[in-house]
């Protein structure tokens, strides 16, 4: 019973954690700018609201990226064959790649949407309910829309941190309210139009449209969207900002630049110094560097990237390493069966993760809540 008690608070502990994500200052700010714009995208073209945005976030910083602010290229979409507009050349992936440049950032919106609609590798995508995000995110990684493996898991992360489904809920709401306005509206002509054919001694037909069902092969005949009409264009973002907001893994920081301080990152960030300074393990004779990682959100106790181990370099300490890899500082010397403040030296293995630790743990949680009074605390 203590320890059905003991493992309970342990997991909510961890929940909670896992719950207790940071709201960004820049983020915010963007979706506020956006999100009608990411509504009336759903509305015309059927594309969730919540991804929209979350792909909007992700791949122009929050609208601050070098290509973001050079061409209004929200979504990171490249040249391609048909692309007739103007173009910038920016480095990606290894090698400089032509990316489209569009004259507002609305019309990156709507690019975005019609490159989703009219691309036949998208198209299964449709047929997900709208308010599946999850779906949605890991389909867009399946078909190739990023080469980030973790991209859907960034994409959810961002949803359900900045709760944007309310938005894709809220256009269907919409949605749904007009359908059924039109559709009294239709029913009252109709009636109307029946009683007057009676009056004059003739028979009518009616025909009835449901307009509360999206039709992606209508939208898929789309090939002007200037003929969608006119769409507000939004004001620029936070001017101020001066970082770009990356990410290791799904825990987003940012690169210290020359002359930043914790209080200056904090208040862009809408976060206070000592919860800065607390995410990256960093105590408060601590200074930053230009070239710092410096993470924006609680760092993680596992490394689910690539490599299951780092080999120690000259001068490097578990502080970096933890950095590097977006991992708690304590845990890191966990993993490693190391006591606090341990010294490392270069050559040697620094574990990232530890299955045989993590496959006991979990038989344990399982075997307690099936039996608890039968478990075995040895792991």
């Amino acid at each position: 019973m203590k320890l059905r008690i003991l493992l309970s608070i342990f997991l909510i502990a961890n929940i909670g954690t896992l719950l207790a994500q940071n709201r960004l200052k820049p983020y915010e700010t963007y979706i506020d700018t956006y999100a009608s714009l990411a509504r009336e995208q759903q509305e015309k073209y059927g594309i969730p609201a919540s991804i929209t945005l979350a792909q909007g976030l992700l791949e122009s910083g929050a609208g601050n990226s070098e290509l973001a602010l050079a061409s209004n290229n929200h979504f990171g979409i490249k040249c391609h064959n048909n692309w007739k507009g103007e173009s910038v050349t920016y480095f990606d992936d290894g090698r400089n790649s032509c990316f489209r440049k569009y004259d507002r950032v609305s019309d990156s919106y709507t690019d975005h949407s019609l490159f989703l609609v009219n691309g036949a590798r998208y198209r299964f995508l449709f047929e997900l309910d709208i308010t599946d995000y999850t779906g949605w995110a890991r389909g867009l990684q399946k078909a190739g829309y990023a080469t980030d493996r973790q991209y859907a898991d960034k994409l959810i992360r961002v949803i359900e941190t900045y709760d944007l489904n309310q938005y894709t809920k809220g256009a269907v709401k919409k949605r749904s309210k007009a359908a059924s306005t039109s559709s009294a509206k239709a029913k009252r002509e109709a009636a109307k139009a029946k009683r007057a054919a009676a009056k004059a001694g003739r028979k009518t037909t009616t025909q009835t449209t449901d307009t509360a069902v999206f039709s992606s092969d209508l939208i898929r005949q789309a090939k002007d969207y200037h003929a969608m009409g006119p769409v507000t264009d939004k004001p620029g973002i936070n001017p101020l900002a001066t970082h770009v907001i990356e990410y290791t893994g799904t825990t987003p920081f940012i690169y210290v630049k020359y002359g930043d301080s914790f209080t200056a990152i904090a208040e862009e960030f809408g976060l206070s110094v000592r919860r800065l300074r607390s995410i990256n393990d960093m105590s408060s004779d601590d200074v930053l560097k230009p070239g710092d990682m410096l993470y924006l959100d609680t760092k993680t106790t596992w490394w689910e990237g690539e490599n299951p181990s780092h080999i120690a370099k000259e001068g490097e300490t578990m502080h970096m390493i933890a950095q590097r890899y977006a991992l708690k500082l304590k845990a890191l010397y966990e993993l490693n069966d190391m006591a606090p403040g341990t010294p490392i030296k270069a050559g040697q293995r620094i574990m990232l993760r530890n299955p045989e630790k993590m496959s006991a743990f979990v038989r344990t949680v399982n075997q307690a809540i099936n039996n608890p009074d039968s478990i075995n605390t040895t792991y």
